[in-house]
């Protein structure tokens, strides 16, 4: 038997998803101990292993819980044959904003946050929509206000979702996000900061282009866990990998993790031979998805 920390270590679902999904969805009714705590059975385990896979590839929870163990097999073997979502869900968005139809776009970004997993969202809908979005701009489809307004739209809805998601409790972790002086680019913190509020830490985001003595400051006053640091331009301007030398050092010795995510910080590694003891590298998404549900489980 399973306990449900070990189910969300296993499966990669928040603790928070598997609850919804048992209450919205009826996927999994787990056998309660005397206690009330919810005990999983091998079956539960394969067959949310199966539902967290195929959302993953941007099946709706909704349109699975129906589906039984076999029939869901079925279907992850079998492939996904429809049109790709993600690719549609981008074009949808660059129509919308050649019209300037903001209006358009916060459709259609919170209904694809209401379908989908936040992991399956940020990673295979929304970050392809940033990039198609992206490209548009620089082949001059798009231009500079367009590209804007889709920016404003995305932080927005992103940690109103932060904001719905979670209330601040001195029962949880604390899990702050930053980007050091010189670094503007934001979107990769705020999808992990979506991710963490998922499994109930306490997120205080603090935003992008931060003096690193602020951060420190910050880190110190706010008693966090875990201090979530990106840097995505390569090569980073000199004042960043300073800020981030600071930060670093100035950390080293307090009781949190930094943990650090970005090409940037991989640049910034060419002249950092060794990590301190409380420093990790982030290699993408999954694996900050990974890692957050794993500290929560250590710990």
């Amino acid at each position: 038997m399973y306990s449900i920390k070990s189910i969300s270590v296993l499966t990669g679902l928040g603790v928070e998803t598997l609850r919804a999904w048992e209450r919205r969805y009826q996927v999994i009714a787990p056998n309660r101990e005397p206690g009330g705590h919810r005990v999983y059975s091998q079956d539960d385990l394969e067959k949310l292993m199966l539902l967290a896979n195929l959302t993953r590839q941007g099946h709706a929870i909704s349109k699975l819980s129906s589906l039984d163990v076999q029939q869901l097999q079925n279907l992850l073997e079998g492939g996904d044959d429809r049109v790709s979502e993600s690719n549609l869900f981008a074009d949808q968005i660059v129509e919308a904003l050649l019209h300037y139809r903001i209006d358009r776009c916060e459709q259609l970004l919170k209904r694809a946050l209401i379908s989908s997993e936040p992991l399956v969202y940020v990673r295979d809908i929304l970050t392809p929509a940033l990039i198609h979005v992206g490209q548009s701009w620089h082949e001059g489809k798009l231009n500079i206000a367009q590209e804007h307004i889709f920016s404003a739209c995305v932080k927005r809805i992103l940690l109103s979702m932060v904001n719905n998601m979670h209330r601040l409790s001195n029962h949880k972790a604390n899990m702050m996000f930053a980007t050091p002086s010189g670094e503007p680019h934001e979107f990769g913190l705020l999808m992990s900061c979506l991710l963490a509020a998922e499994q109930q830490y306490n997120c205080y985001y603090i935003g992008a282009d931060v003096p690193g003595a602020d951060i420190v400051e910050a880190a110190r006053n706010l008693n966090v866990d875990i201090v979530v640091l990106s840097m995505l331009k390569s090569p980073s301007d000199q004042e960043t990998m300073e800020d981030l030398n600071l930060i670093v050092d100035a950390l080293k010795h307090e009781n949190m993790s930094i943990w650090l995510a970005g090409r940037g910080i991989h640049y910034w590694m060419k002249f950092n031979d060794e990590l301190p003891k409380n420093c990790e590298l982030i290699k993408d998404l999954d694996d900050f998805h990974r890692r957050a549900i794993n500290w929560q489980h250590q710990n």
